[in-house]
């Protein structure tokens, strides 16, 4: 293997390990980061008191934000393992391929953080007794967009990205 090949092998390698880690990340820490900046902004509560009230409640029974983070995190685990078997095993010469893959894991994780965002926010700002169902329906609607997203992405990846011809 060449020295150019070997470069773009670990860097592949170092983009798919970064992947993996800011999916894993970002699927357990949205749904609380969005907790606080609803509570301090939309609220007017003082980032001290919203983290207080935030630890208070992340295992209390009737909250349970643990478990909301739990839940919103199982699909982007998914994500994350599908980004180590479906970009990290690729072979290093196969740079086109590489790059379709790895956007349409990208345009997937976008989707998914979009429709985890939007659901987060919406129930948190309009809270009834039926909000809280969307968090039990989030992981199936996540895991259902997950496809569409990749799909949306190699698509877009067919469209923006040359095609190399030797």
């Amino acid at each position: 293997m060449t020295s150019f090949a070997e470069g773009k092998a670990s860097r592949l390698k170092l983009l798919t390990r970064l992947g993996f880690w800011f999916t894993l990340s970002a699927g357990f820490l949205l749904p609380w980061t969005i907790m606080l900046a609803v509570d301090t902004w939309v609220h007017g509560v003082p980032v001290v008191r919203a983290w207080r009230t935030f630890t208070l409640h992340l295992f209390a029974p009737g909250y349970n934000l643990f478990l909301v983070g739990v839940l919103t995190a199982i699909p982007f685990v998914v994500l994350a393992i599908l980004l180590l078997l479906h970009v990290g095993t690729i072979d290093s010469q196969k740079v086109l391929i590489a790059h379709r893959r790895a956007l349409g894991i990208l345009s997937a994780e976008v989707v998914m953080l979009v429709i985890a965002g939007w659901t987060h926010i919406s129930v948190l700002i309009h809270p009834d007794a039926q909000g809280a169902l969307a968090y039990f329906y989030l992981p199936l609607l996540l895991l259902i967009s997950l496809p569409f997203g990749y799909g949306i992405g190699r698509l877009l990846a067919k469209a923006l990205v040359p095609r190399l011809t030797s």
